[in-house]
């Protein structure tokens, strides 16, 4: 069962309120800030921030126990302007995991909750976009980035359909977090415009780097996707 941990920025309306109209710039320099301070500090203990909203994160989070979790947060919220609650949940499925631990924060007035239970191998799709660079030249930046944005929107609902979560990363590149058992049907479901590259680990860090690995072989054979499997996995 994979961890994901939903970190939450707790007042965040009422302190993006609070600036005053000529505020955009602000709020935009603390999120790449803060987005920034957290992928650093969970990264370190072999975690990955997916970047989705900004005033909550979805960390991957494998491998990092509650007091790991605790020591994060503590410097975390020295760094935020609004306090930091989180909750913490394993489950088979990763959009479950989120749904979940989201829920517990709904219900509940604790800072942190951490749930117990076994971890398993995760699986982290690395999709990007055929000749993005072309497309790119031919329309304009801005155009480009709306067939990406399409593109993202149907990777979002097909990852939910098989359990899992998805993350816009920038430029082409889309990130899918899956259970091991779903991953293959995933990558059948890809549109014919991408390529992708699996990583399977225990370790979320390491998983994500075997997705990279694999899809920067892929676009060097020519292939539609691959995937590599770390030692932890089955």
């Amino acid at each position: 069962m994979p961890r994901l941990t939903v970190v939450e920025l707790h007042g965040y309306r009422e302190w993006t309120e609070s600036l005053g109209h000529d505020r955009e710039w602000i709020i935009q320099e603390t999120q790449s800030r803060l987005y920034s301070i957290l992928q650093k500090s969970f990264s370190k203990r072999n975690g990955f921030v997916l970047p989705v909203r900004y005033d909550y994160f979805i960390v991957l989070a494998n491998g990092i126990g509650e007091e790991a979790h605790r020591a994060i947060l503590l410097s975390f919220e020295s760094e935020a302007p609004v306090p930091i609650r989180a909750a913490s949940v394993p489950h088979q499925y990763p959009f479950t995991a989120q749904l979940e631990a989201t829920r517990l924060l709904a219900r509940s007035l604790r800072d942190f909750i951490y749930i117990d239970g076994i971890e398993d191998p995760v699986a982290v799709v690395h999709v990007d976009y055929n000749n993005i660079r072309r497309l790119t030249y031919e329309t304009s930046v801005y155009e480009a980035y709306m067939v990406v944005n399409r593109v993202y929107i149907y990777l979002m609902n097909v990852a939910q359909r098989y359990g899992g979560v998805a993350a816009y990363l920038g430029g082409d590149n889309i990130v899918a977090v899956l259970p091991v058992e779903t991953y293959r049907q995933y990558i059948e479901a890809l549109p014919g415009q991408v390529k992708a590259g699996v990583g399977v680990s225990l370790n979320p860090r390491r998983a994500m780097e075997l997705a990279s690995h694999a899809l920067d072989d892929a676009r060097r054979r020519g292939a539609r996707s691959l995937v590599y499997v770390d030692d932890d996995a089955p």
